[in-house]
């Protein structure tokens, strides 16, 4: 028998992401390094009598907030943070490389160029491109020949921008009209007890919170740093009210016996 009792908190707190309207599980994790639960709400008064004291509070526009901040991340997250689905396939992909210039004017690559049309090939002289392009006569493979025209002597060093196609790749779009749309989130974490146990070995108590209808703020960071901590990303939900028998309920918490703790 769980016994209620007095708890403190120092855990994480997995989340399990489903889409709100059909209940599809979009997502999991549990690699989060904080997650803060946030409630506000305004209140004002009438004041009234001498020195004018509070009389009667008047309380409402009620929030919720809750902001997860994570190290770790996936294109899951960056796909509901645009509000646009994965999309698999091949892919064009950009790409430069600095090469030397071959016997017969040829430059050999280390992907294979989508055609002549793909490939811009510049002198690259102290470290900057330099000049005007250089024609490409063909491309056959990973291999580019410039043409007799061309203005770079073999040995040269050229700078050449280019596009290859990835057969697999998973793509993010972020559009102007691409916003968050709503989820259901499921949140598990412990709360330890201070003088309890939950009926087996430990003083950890189960904890599960529903927050039945959620939507990620469209403001983030993703940083991309050479020096100093990891990245971190900030999701932010906004907590919205449901109708669960006949209230409106944005959060629900249960604590709960588990054998498994």
């Amino acid at each position: 028998m769980l016994d209620l009792g007095r708890y403190g908190s120092r855990e994480i707190m997995n989340l399990q992401v489903l889409d709100y309207i059909t209940a599809t599980p979009l997502m999991y994790f549990d690699y989060a390094n904080t997650a803060s639960d946030e409630s506000a709400g305004d209140r004002t008064f009438a004041t009234g009598g001498s020195g004018g004291t509070r009389r009667i509070k008047f309380d409402g526009a009620k929030t919720r907030v809750l902001t997860v901040e994570t190290q770790i991340f996936t294109l899951q997250h960056l796909a509901i943070l645009a509000g646009n689905p994965i999309t698999s396939g091949a892919k064009n992909i950009y790409k430069t490389e600095v090469v030397k210039v071959s016997t017969g004017k040829t430059i050999s690559l280390k992907r294979k160029p989508l055609g002549v049309a793909f490939v811009s090939v510049l002198p690259y002289k102290n470290g900057i491109a330099i000049g005007k392009p250089q024609e490409v006569q063909t491309v056959t493979d990973n291999l580019i020949t410039l043409a007799a025209t061309s203005t770079v002597a073999i040995g040269d060093e050229v700078e050449v921008y280019y596009q290859f196609e990835a057969t697999s790749a998973h793509t993010v779009t972020y559009t102007t009209k691409g916003f968050p749309g709503y989820v259901t989130l499921i949140g598990d974490t412990f709360y330890a007890d201070e003088v309890g146990s939950n009926g087996g070995t430990t003083n950890l108590v189960a904890v599960q919170k529903k927050y039945f209808k959620a939507s990620m703020q469209p403001n983030y960071t993703v940083t991309h740093n050479a020096t100093g901590d990891a990245a971190t990303l900030t999701m932010v939900f906004d907590i919205f009210g449901v109708k669960v028998d006949g209230e409106e309920v944005m959060v629900e918490e249960t604590i709960y016996e588990d054998e498994l703790v």
